[in-house]
């Protein structure tokens, strides 16, 4: 049985679904399509401190560039914040350096403190690369959160009282060494939502002692200076305007709040190795964008039947389709909310191939004929 090719103007509502249905994956791939959102932070009045009420971001004028301590690879941060719930998962504070391959990540894990060398690790028994802190939160509740690393591991204090330890769990200097980001993870859209009033960073293991006085000095009454010995970083947000924090040690750098919200250092087309993650979130996502292309590849394959045979139709169905995909992972990178990757060009162009498949059945093509979505076979 051989096909008659019908004249173009034959394929009018296939050209019109066909329009409908790219136009419907532009809108929910890209919408809202948002390049320069407003960066969702202001002063609080009253009281020092920034409030994180939409997604906010923070970041340092320049890398942090901490001294070598007396005792090898001690360290310590302090941060006074009160987050707006307990009921999801965000960035509060990140150390970034475009070439290092361990980003330091504080973050919140619903009420639990979540300290990490890695994001991309789940599940961490050794306590090495990971560790998390139960209860440390609770919404609209200030806390001072202490992390204290030195030669015989991290140990934690919430408002100045121990929380836990970690003896495998290490801070070294390498990864203090970058742009100080607050409020969003440095490379994913991951916004943090509630106050921060405090910040500081020390090139020392701060001791029980020294984690209860600090808590005095963050939220007592101010009639003492700080204690800064070994700070390499102190903001007290005492500001109350502006797009800038200083820094109190003034070998460090100052915080600078953009006008606009963005992901200061999000990938572009990262490579199916980067985004690969061996987890059920990801294997979902990989799932989601085969399927959603495939409704997409079986109508492009029956507009494109009314002029080609059926092999054409379906080589160039995958290569609209895989085309459109770039188009949109390349837009991607211009929203912050979206992530840009070549692992979804991938999988929509298999979605689209499967889709392109599916038309050419013959259950299908007598369906689609029916309805004049492809021309009739003779």
């Amino acid at each position: 049985m051989s096909e008659h090719v019908q004249p173009l103007g034959s394929g009018r509502r296939a050209t019109a679904v066909c329009a409908i249905a790219v136009f419907a994956v532009l809108g929910a791939t890209l919408w809202p399509f948002n390049p320069r959102p407003g960066n969702g932070i202001r002063w609080l009045q009253g009281t020092n401190g920034l409030k994180f009420e939409r997604a906010g971001l923070v970041a340092s004028s320049e890398p942090l560039r901490p001294a070598e301590t007396e005792v090898a690879e001690s360290y310590s941060l302090e941060l006074l914040l009160a987050p707006e719930s307990v009921k999801a998962s965000h960035t509060i504070l990140a150390f970034y350096a475009p070439p290092r391959p361990r980003q330091l990540l504080v973050r919140q894990w619903t009420d639990g403190l979540l300290v990490t060398h890695d994001a991309a690790v789940k599940h961490d028994k050794t306590k090495t690369i990971k560790f998390d802190v139960d209860h440390a939160f609770r919404t609209g509740r200030l806390v001072l959160v202490t992390i204290s690393s030195g030669p015989n591991g991290t140990t934690v204090y919430l408002d100045g009282q121990p929380a836990d330890s970690f003896p495998r769990f290490k801070i070294a200097r390498c990864e203090l060494s970058g742009e100080i980001v607050l409020g969003t993870s440095p490379v994913r859209y991951n916004p943090w939502r509630g106050e921060v009033r405090g910040l500081a960073v020390y090139s020392k293991q701060l001791t029980p002692e020294d984690a209860f006085r600090h808590y005095q000095d963050w939220t007592g009454p101010g009639e003492h200076p700080p204690d800064l010995d070994g700070a390499i970083a102190r903001y007290a947000f005492t500001e109350a305007g502006g797009r800038e924090v200083r820094n109190e040690i003034a070998s460090g750098p100052n915080l600078e709040i953009p006008s606009t919200f963005s992901v200061p250092h999000k990938g572009f087309l990262l490579s199916p190795m980067k985004e690969f993650k061996a987890d059920w979130n990801y294997a979902v996502d990989v799932g989601m964008n085969i399927t959603g292309f495939v409704p997409l590849g079986l109508v492009v394959c029956s507009y494109l039947a009314w002029t080609k045979t059926r092999w054409k139709a379906m080589l160039y169905t995958v290569i609209a389709c895989g085309t459109l995909s770039l188009m949109i992972e390349v837009l991607q990178y211009y929203v912050p909310r979206r992530n840009s990757g070549t692992t979804d060009i991938i999988t929509n162009a298999l979605g689209a191939a499967l889709g392109a498949v599916i038309a050419q059945s013959s259950v299908a093509r007598k369906i689609l004929s029916r309805i004049q979505l492809i021309p009739s076979v003779k």
